[in-house]
């Protein structure tokens, strides 16, 4: 959105200059909210209900961004600013829950089963990439583009509500959930009751290094995509564009498609091999926090940073986002599967529950520092 003073001069509006920065508190926090909270109600039993609920809490929100996508909300765009945010509260909380409920519902099922959902997550973010890029080639209408992404996004959400249904007549699925219940239930009989503080801090105590690792792993990924990639340029100060890929695809295709794509392959990978071993993941996670400094020292916004470019070539750039997706996908699927691994069976599905929100955790966390990166290579020494 932008507003014209007498001159024409185009200005940015206060909502559009800083949306990225609303939109990201609007998404991300009611979503690590409502994950940790969703790990302390009552995890016994069917999570059908609470699936389900966010599901149509998901998707009702989307038919509501639908039904403005061809209304002119000029003249009511402080109200219309409104209600999008609540709207991304309502949209972000659900899926807050019925992410969290996924993982709790995978860890009744063999570990593999885990790292589907990051699979998921991943092959979404390559979709959506591969939309966005085929859309720019073929229409400069963002009105009939945006109606079409959450079109799609609705029919999705529809096959999801309706195989998740179909999925819970399949035998393989009554088998484990069974046995998952019954182990639940043996314990609790035992202990003349539910859930205890005491199994929190157990369940946490046994499965706090996988936790740290889920943590690590998408606190670098988020810190770096796509807040740096997305501000990374292949020309230098003063220089012309000359990089191979056209410029208006230079930041979908070395960004937004680099990571999502080998973060897919990473977490196909995870299935097949897991190695290392739970007790030495972290050796392959913790170094990872020096991909912050490399990517700020690459050619990251030119034309504000007051720190010199160590890293200009833009071959390296893409080799090293390509290590760095790859590495978020393989690591993040091994830590997600073997977190309910390493606790008791009967505290697995909080093991899930608790890594999944260390999941959300690590991106709001990694989203937010994305500020203090861009800070230090702006700041004026």
């Amino acid at each position: 959105m932008k507003t014209f003073d007498e001159n024409g001069t185009a200005h940015a509006t206060v909502y559009s200059a800083n949306f990225l920065n609303y939109l990201a508190i609007a998404s991300q926090f009611p979503n690590l909210l409502l994950n940790f909270i969703n790990i302390f109600v009552t995890v016994k039993g069917d999570l059908t209900k609470r699936i389900s609920l966010s599901l149509v809490i998901v998707g009702s929100m989307i038919i509501f961004t639908m039904s403005f996508v061809y209304v002119d909300t000029w003249s009511w765009m402080g109200t219309f600013f409104g209600i999008t945010l609540l709207s991304i509260v309502l949209l972000n909380g659900a899926n807050g829950i019925y992410q969290n409920s996924i993982f709790g519902l995978a860890s009744d099922f063999p570990f593999k089963f885990t790292n589907a959902v990051i699979i998921g997550n991943n092959l979404c973010g390559t979709f959506v990439t591969v939309v966005n890029i085929i859309t720019t080639l073929i229409s400069k209408d963002t009105a009939n583009a945006a109606f079409a992404y959450f079109g799609i996004s609705l029919f999705t959400l529809v096959i999801c509500f309706a195989s998740f249904f179909v999925l819970k007549r399949q035998r393989f699925y009554q088998y484990y959930s069974k046995r998952a219940m019954q182990a639940r239930a043996a314990e609790d009989a035992e202990k003349n009751g539910g859930l205890s503080a005491q199994d929190y801090l157990e369940a946490f105590k046994q499965g706090w290094p996988q936790m740290l690792n889920v943590y690590l792993v998408f606190f670098v990924s988020l810190t770096i995509f796509p807040g740096i990639m997305v501000d990374v340029r292949d020309e230098l100060l003063g220089q012309k564009y000359a990089f191979i890929i056209p410029e208006r695809f230079f930041v979908p295709i070395t960004c937004f498609l680099l990571f999502n794509v080998f973060a897919f392959i990473g977490s196909m990978l995870a299935g097949r091999f897991q190695y290392p071993s739970p007790e030495k993941l972290w050796i392959a996670v913790y170094p990872r926090l020096l991909f912050i400094p490399f990517f700020a020292f690459c050619n990251y916004r030119p034309l504000t940073r007051t720190w010199p470019v160590l890293f200009p070539s833009t071959w390296l750039y893409m080799l090293m986002g390509l290590i760095m997706s790859i590495s978020s996908g393989y690591l993040s699927g091994l830590a997600m599967m073997y977190t309910p691994r390493v606790v008791e069976a009967s505290k697995s599905r909080i093991a899930s529950m608790m890594a999944g929100f260390f999941l959300i955790f690590g991106i709001v966390s990694g989203l937010a520092f994305t500020i203090v990166v861009s800070a230090f290579i702006e700041y004026k020494h």
